[in-house]
């Protein structure tokens, strides 16, 4: 479940991105000046969920898993 959980959220992103970019494009083609923010970019976002959620789901098979099983 989590694969799909995760594709799901990598779709979503690039759906996000492409909106974003054509979004800015419009802006930008009405004389309006955008500008980019500084701050995190969102595939580190997304790389730093992805990580986590990985993270937490191996801490779980190693830890909760073999509890249950002996």
């Amino acid at each position: 479940m989590l694969k799909y959980l995760t594709l799901l959220a990598i779709g979503y992103f690039f759906y996000w991105l492409i909106k974003h970019k054509i979004r800015q494009r419009k802006l930008e083609n009405l004389g309006y000046s955008v500008e980019t923010s500084q701050g995190l970019r969102p595939v580190t976002i997304l790389s730093v969920v992805l990580l986590v959620v990985y993270g937490l789901f191996l801490l779980y098979h190693l830890l909760i898993e073999p509890a249950k099983n002996g």
